[in-house]
């Protein structure tokens, strides 16, 4: 008699096969994330479609939930992203301190805002604003859209900041918060991207293996730079030649 056939592993939706695990050591010697990401001249076609018709130049993000196709392909970006939606968010948008959060559509966005307190006073970064909280503005985002079929793109106009942002121990972490975000997804389905450095961390006291270490504290998501050099991948570990550190010196 013919052996069986060898059983299938199950497919269990949000566990790795073992063929998965075994690949596992040998992705991580290359650093943060460098398995798949959005095809990077169409997630810049989907960034300039979002910046040019809806964003604002200073300081604001936005994470918006797309089909797969569209983020391959995005030729019918604008279905799925009206002008006369961004044109609204743009002017909403405009205000410190403002958040966009429309009751559907498939983008929230969100600018920094100061917090006064007895004790002083801070700022919440528009990244934070977007991600904290287990209702955060993601999470109804994605609660309304997003499905198997989707991707998800969160884009900060300043790179996520060194002092705080990105922080160990800081109060304004957001790192957890990200992770939380994106894990599920495959990363030829997701990015987060910013456009130029933040000021702080253009400084020469920020080295920039000190920056590079802080962006690669981002797990479960490719970190990317969409300017007008196009969108360039920051997962390379040296920072002498890691093209997202373009400015910086």
């Amino acid at each position: 008699m013919d052996p069986s056939p060898p059983t299938m592993e199950p497919q269990v939706p949000g566990r790795m096969p073992r063929a998965g695990l075994l690949l596992l050591p040998l992705l991580l010697c290359f650093g943060p994330e460098t398995v798949g990401s959005i095809n990077p001249a169409a997630l810049k076609k989907i960034v300039d479609h979002v910046n040019n018709n809806g964003g604002v130049n200073k300081q604001y993000a936005f994470a918006t939930a797309l089909p797969h196709a569209t983020c391959s392909n995005p030729q019918d970006v604008a279905t799925y992203l009206p002008m006369a939606q961004l044109a609204d968010m743009r002017r909403k948008i405009g205000p410190f301190g403002a958040l966009y959060n429309p009751p559907n559509g498939n983008i929230v966005a969100a600018r920094p805002k100061t917090v006064i307190t007895p004790r002083g006073n801070y700022t919440e970064h528009s990244e934070w604003r977007l991600l904290s909280g287990p209702n955060s503005l993601v999470a109804q985002l994605t609660a309304r859209t997003y499905g198997q079929n989707s991707c998800l793109i969160l884009f900060t106009f300043n790179s996520p900041c060194s002092s705080k942002c990105l922080r160990e121990a800081g109060r304004s972490n957001i790192v957890n918060m990200t992770s939380a975000a994106f894990l599920a997804i495959n990363n030829n389905f997701k990015a987060f991207v910013f456009q130029k450095i933040f000021d702080y961390d253009m400084k020469p006291e920020v080295t920039r293996q000190a920056l590079l270490q802080a962006w690669h504290r981002l797990r479960h998501v490719p970190l990317l730079r969409c300017d007008n050099n196009g969108c360039q991948d920051c997962a390379p570990v040296d920072p002498r030649n890691n093209p997202c550190l373009a400015g910086k010196a």
